[in-house]
């Protein structure tokens, strides 16, 4: 085959490609590349920066795919939990990971008929049937980053903005709807924060009145079932036990050691060390039973358990 009629297949290729998909291509490669320069959880931000302007651009040209809108809100979610100057920026990329993700969930919701969390946790085959097959794991991923994204925001804007926002029933709806399409998303990263939902949110009538103290250990211990090979999964279990089953603490104390010294996945380095981070914060403040080394405390004076 001739040259120019490599160029020609290559350029039919090239047209006959969705707008956005190279956008999309080249933020995962980005992406792909977010742990370079890490140093004990925190990432530089070059690489997040050039996913995002890629997902940015794949949005731009695809405004209603979904895709493109949960990896970009994915990106901001992760800009700023790892790879933020000061506090300052870390919520203003939480505040973009939200305004970018609620419209798409809006659209997606209105699409599905505006299902209750009671009729997803119900029927969720009726939801999936909903979406064709292709679909169903973008959707359950955009429900998952923007209820990620939205906790993110909660934590740093505070409890008073968050409620006003009605940023709790809206976490809940999220999440719910996220594991009723597909709860393998992150390793079962939804079960995981429904979890935490449970186990952390205030119980207040009107405003989270769903929340249920008993459901937290059995959802982080079915996480922990089906999706063993999440280290997250196990942690969390294990910080459940140290919240809401003392008599347990012993086997509380066993998981989250195990977490503290866990090796990193390479694929997942940043998110992993900071997990191992909390972890052993964790253990300190239950008596310091290991304690991180004062690089890792000089390296994130903000360490908190990170287990979504």
């Amino acid at each position: 085959m001739r040259i120019g009629t490599h160029v020609g297949v290559a350029l039919a290729l090239l047209l006959a490609a969705p707008a956005g998909a190279a956008e999309i291509a080249r933020g995962d490669a980005a992406w792909a590349r977010r742990a370079v320069g890490q140093v004990e959880g925190r990432a530089r931000p070059g690489p997040v920066r050039e996913a995002i302007a890629a997902y940015e651009a794949a949005v731009a040209a695809r405004p209603d795919d979904l895709e493109a809108r949960w990896k970009l809100v994915r990106a901001l979610w992760f800009s700023g939990e790892f790879a933020s100057a000061d506090d300052a920026e870390e919520r203003a990329a939480y505040e973009r990971a939200r305004s970018l993700a609620e419209p798409a969930v809006e659209s997606l919701s209105a699409r599905l008929g505006s299902p209750s969390t009671g009729e997803a946790s119900a029927r969720p085959e009726a939801l999936r049937a909903k979406l064709a097959a292709a679909e169903r794991g973008d959707a359950a991923h955009l429900y998952f980053w923007a209820a990620v994204g939205l906790g993110a925001w909660s934590r740093s804007a505070g409890l008073l903005e968050a409620v006003r926002a009605g940023a709790a029933s809206r976490l809940h709806e999220y999440t719910v709807l996220s594991i009723a399409l597909d709860p393998s998303v992150e390793g079962g990263g939804a079960l995981r924060l429904l979890s935490r939902i449970h186990a952390e949110l205030p119980r207040v009538p009107l405003l989270s009145g769903f929340v249920d103290r008993s459901r937290a250990l059995p959802l982080a211990a079915r996480a922990a079932a089906e999706y063993p090979d999440h280290p997250g999964n196990p942690y969390l279990v294990g910080l459940t036990l140290l919240e809401l089953a003392p008599e347990r603490r012993s086997e509380g104390l066993r998981l989250v050691r195990e977490a503290a010294g866990l090796a990193p996945r390479p694929e997942q380095l940043v998110e992993d060390t900071a997990l191992r981070m909390g972890a052993r914060s964790r253990l300190a403040a239950e008596g310091g039973l290991t304690r991180p080394s004062q690089e890792e405390a000089d390296a994130d004076p903000r360490q908190r358990d990170r287990s979504a």
